[in-house]
């Protein structure tokens, strides 16, 4: 009898949540005779539409929001439960896996942000310290793995070249398309009487403070003063009070208290209305890995600005107009760009349309996974 089992014991916040969504939906893809899912209590509740009498949950109950905990159950516990409950291959998409195991193993790489200096400097040295900390397990644990998959090409790339990893053991899938997400009719009626604006600029993410959210407002400061009737929302969850404050007494001392609308977490209904509505989408993280936000963006026929560094070009091709994500006039000209020129925004939407028809559905996303947890 042929096990998987599957560690999902990891926090999943923006991407990492979609990821763990998608495989939700698409377990049946993995034709093993039988599969094991560990979990923790807050990726509990993803999985009470699984129905399958070959799929078995177990919730790690003790590892509740700890970090050292989720450690102890990874790197010492783990290895002894895979051979305990008789598993051939352990699957773990959370970026790291035991660094010493029994079992064979195969490993998701999903993240990019340790392994940039920069990325540092926008956390506490508490939160510095507990990157470092990923980032050294995701890299050894990654080297003991029988099969790495990373994200993107980017980062790939990276691991052979600055850490040594053998690249016969690792293959790129990027993260699937999400088929919900797709051009809706344009229901600007809808749009405008909710924010009192037809023409809004668009962004969407987690409020972290390495998404560089800051940039985005300085830059739109500059581009309202010729477009008063302009508006920039901005969806996502604000995770770090501090920084929301931060971006709050931004906009207030630009003079854009009416001007930028937070709009906290949105559904899929609404962020794919906005999509396909916005003048522009504005994304300015430095460090991502394949971002499925971009992906969803694109799905949407929404024209893209975007950052050029890590793995955007990668992911948008030349579906977008790209900037130095720390040069505040570079993004505030590409954005008047595209507010000046129609024919320029039209381009950037069939090509945003077209580079997201290369990308695999989440469904194919998981049976290329497959296809590897399978040989070994």
């Amino acid at each position: 009898m042929k096990t998987l089992a599957i560690d999902l014991t990891y926090e999943t916040l923006g991407g990492s949540n979609t990821q763990i969504v998608q495989f939700v939906q698409n377990i049946g893809v993995y034709d093993f005779d039988r599969c094991i899912i560990y979990t923790n209590l807050n990726n509990l509740k993803l999985f009470k539409e699984i129905n399958k009498n070959n799929v078995s949950v177990v919730n790690v109950k003790f590892i509740y929001n700890s970090l050292l905990k989720r450690i102890l159950w990874q790197q010492l516990i783990l290895p002894f439960r895979l051979v305990f409950d008789k598993v051939s291959i352990l699957y773990s998409p959370g970026n790291i896996s035991p660094i010493l195991s029994f079992t064979k193993k195969v490993q998701w790489i999903g993240t990019i942000g340790p392994f940039e200096n920069l990325f540092y400097r926008s956390f506490s040295t508490k939160d510095r310290l507990k990157l470092y900390l990923n980032k050294i397990l995701m890299k050894y644990s990654a080297m003991t793995s029988d099969h790495v998959i990373f994200m993107s090409e980017y980062t790939f790339k990276l691991f052979v070249n600055k850490h040594n990893f053998n690249k016969k053991k690792g293959s790129v899938i990027h993260i699937g398309r999400d088929i919900d997400f797709y051009p809706s009719d344009k229901i600007m009626e809808k749009i405008a009487l909710k924010y009192a604006h037809n023409k809004f600029i668009l962004s969407v993410s987690i409020l972290y403070p390495y998404k560089n959210i800051e940039t985005l407002i300085k830059a739109f400061s500059q581009c309202v003063k010729n477009n008063n009737e302009l508006v920039l929302l901005i969806a996502g969850s604000a995770p770090f009070i501090k920084y929301h404050d931060y971006l709050l007494n931004l906009v207030e001392s630009l003079g854009l208290t009416n001007k930028v609308i937070f709009l906290g977490h949105l559904s899929k209904t609404e962020l794919r209305d906005l999509y396909s509505s916005c003048y522009m989408f504005v994304f300015t993280s430095p460090f991502e890995n394949f971002s499925h936000i971009l992906i969803e963006a694109m799905s949407c026929g929404a024209p893209v600005i975007t950052t050029n560094t890590t793995a955007m070009p990668e992911a948008c091709g030349n579906a977008a107009l790209y900037f130095d994500p720390y040069d505040v006039d570079q993004l505030s000209h590409a954005m008047n760009r595209m507010l000046l020129d129609k024919s320029l925004r039209e381009l950037c939407s069939k090509n945003s349309i077209e580079q997201s028809q290369t990308i695999n559905s989440s469904r194919e996303v998981s049976s290329r996974v497959y296809g590897i947890l399978s040989k070994h």
